[in-house]
């Protein structure tokens, strides 16, 4: 999966789910930018590791356009007072209510201390400037794209049907946070495996490039989904550790390449491996096909999910990155995530 962080969406659009916030009275009305303030000052008393917030400053909002120059989404920084955090959520509102896309407790948003330009959202950590010459540039690799090539990554499309899951909240804690090294899949493969196998692998930076290595990982950090299994095996043989289970959840994988999206890997799964205090790698892959929402193809990223959150608010995996410190909540959706599978090794 390539450092640029494209989530993709699905060559077969089949189960995806949208969650709206379950906050009834919050409704987008005639003057969706003053909505969305009301909507962020109150939210974050919603999750769990934020219950406690209640005096909330808004220090920035921004409005995010999609690919048809339309504005889909803002991003709200704001500042809590008692615990002198920053703070960031993306809230989509094109379906009358407030829906949490991202929600980042402890860091600004990319967006935040920028120019007066326009800014588009083309799904989780898809962030981008439109420049001079009309390209638009990502602001975490800064990186240059055509609309066309932002467009083929674009994963805020076509909603899911509502699947119901145990709410909760569940966050494993000790899971390492490492900042992207080769590349965000061998770096967030790394996580989980230090969690699991403690000492009996190698550090940091040595885990991370054996593991780029005996994945395949490319020069620009690209890794094949169908090399991950058999990496994470070859590595994991070289230090004489045979692992219970190392592959793809995808029921549906074929040849240990996973099917990805909802259907495939539901929440309720990501959940169970959670629960039994095993963190679960995020394959978001992009098919070679294409289909209504997404008529370019997909592009690809890997993170880390230490946890969940189901609750008034939606529904949310828990990560970590590669790109920012800390726990960042991304909604379970189509909108957020992209086409998906969850890779497991324990």
């Amino acid at each position: 999966m390539k450092k640029q962080k494209v989530s993709i969406a699905i060559t077969i659009l089949i189960c995806l789910l949208v969650f709206n916030s379950t906050n009834v009275n919050a409704q987008i009305g005639d003057n969706p930018m003053l909505a969305v303030q009301q909507f962020v000052l109150e939210i974050p008393k919603d999750f769990p590791t934020t219950s406690s917030w209640t005096h909330n400053s808004i220090t920035s909002i921004t409005s995010l356009y999609d690919f048809n120059d339309t504005i889909s989404a803002y991003c709200v920084d704001f500042f809590n007072e008692d615990t002198k955090q920053e703070a960031y959520m993306i809230v989509n509102i094109t379906s009358g209510k407030p829906q949490i896309l991202e929600f980042h407790p402890n860091e600004k948003s990319p967006y935040s201390d920028r120019e007066r330009k326009a800014y588009y959202y083309g799904g989780f950590e898809k962030y981008y400037v439109k420049e001079n010459n009309d390209q638009l540039r990502n602001l975490l690799t800064n990186t240059m794209a055509s609309r066309d090539a932002a467009l083929r990554d674009d994963s805020t499309g076509t909603s899911r049907a509502y699947r119901s899951v145990a709410s909760g909240y569940k966050n494993i804690s000790g899971v390492s946070d490492y900042q992207w090294r080769k590349g965000c899949t061998p770096t967030s493969l790394a996580m989980s495996i230090k969690y699991r196998f403690g000492s009996s692998v190698d550090s940091q930076k040595t885990l991370i490039d054996r593991l780029a290595t005996a994945c395949k990982t490319d020069k620009n950090g690209y890794t094949q989904s169908s090399d991950v299994t058999p990496g994470v095996l070859s590595y994991l043989s070289s230090k004489n550790i045979t692992p219970s289970f190392c592959r793809a959840y995808s029921a549906l994988a074929v040849s240990d390449i996973p099917i990805f999206g909802a259907a495939s890997n539901p929440l309720s799964a990501y959940q169970s491996y959670i629960n039994s205090d095993i963190p679960v790698t995020i394959l978001m892959e992009g098919a070679k096909g294409t289909s209504t929402a997404y008529p370019n193809g997909f592009g690809e990223h890997t993170v880390c999910g230490t946890g969940y959150y189901v609750g008034s608010s939606g529904q949310f995996v828990i990560v970590h990155t590669t790109q920012c410190e800390g726990d960042v909540y991304v909604a379970y959706s189509e909108k957020a995530l992209g086409n998906f599978a969850w890779f497991i090794v324990y």
